[in-house]
């Protein structure tokens, strides 16, 4: 398999996490001419990271990408339990795509203080810190999101935060974590494949951050 990604990017390392759950072997390789390039274009019509290429086959959306690995490789499962623990595993995946992580990454064009808009970057922030909130009562681990074995959901909040550990106090805000929400991240945090990821994402945000 061929993953078409870069470390800084979150929905690349939910990809990352999940393939490396499952031991399977991929190479991991940057758009050819970047995002949206013809020469990329060519082998992901979309355009955007990640994407993956299985053989003759190419899919993008880390979603997808994720639920694809699952059915090709069922083993170890990422979707365990009955019918409403797997609900509840999509559930908190798409409550992270579509929720939560969109106002922080909002938060990118105003990493520059020089082109700082504070009204719309302090939008931004309020409305990520309230869906953190909101998980919160949505939540309760078992050590994991849903259960007692790491799952699609597992993987898609650690690199997410550890993002949001990078950025919220270089904008003067304080990173605040609900109990539940702490005690799940001791957890995923702790195990190897997440440790791996999420260390190799933070040092790729520090390097973007000191080059803006």
């Amino acid at each position: 398999m061929i993953l078409y990604a870069i470390p800084v990017s979150t929905y690349s390392a939910k990809v990352r996490i999940a393939l490396g759950i499952k031991g399977i072997d991929y190479e991991m390789v940057p758009p050819p001419g970047g995002y949206s390039s013809p020469e990329y274009q060519a082998i992901v019509p979309v355009g955007t990271i990640p994407g993956l290429k299985d053989g003759d086959f190419v899919i993008s959306e880390s979603e997808v990408i994720t639920e694809y690995i699952e059915e090709r490789h069922p083993e170890p499962s990422l979707l365990s339990g009955n019918a409403e623990l797997r609900a509840r595993q999509r559930f908190l995946a798409r409550f992270h795509d579509l929720w939560l992580e969109p106002h922080l990454r909002a938060t990118f064009a105003h990493v520059d203080p020089a082109s700082r808009d504070e009204a719309a970057l302090g939008g931004c922030l309020d409305r990520y810190q309230a869906r953190l909130e909101q998980m919160e009562s949505l939540i309760e681990p078992g050590p994991y999101l849903a259960g007692e074995t790491i799952g699609v959901a597992d993987c898609a909040f650690p690199a997410t935060f550890t993002l949001a550990d990078i950025l919220l106090p270089h904008f003067g805000r304080e990173v605040r974590y609900g109990p539940k929400l702490q005690t799940w991240r001791e957890t995923v945090y702790a195990h190897p494949v997440v440790r791996q990821v999420t260390d190799e994402s933070r040092q790729a945000t520090l390097q973007w951050m000191g080059a803006g």
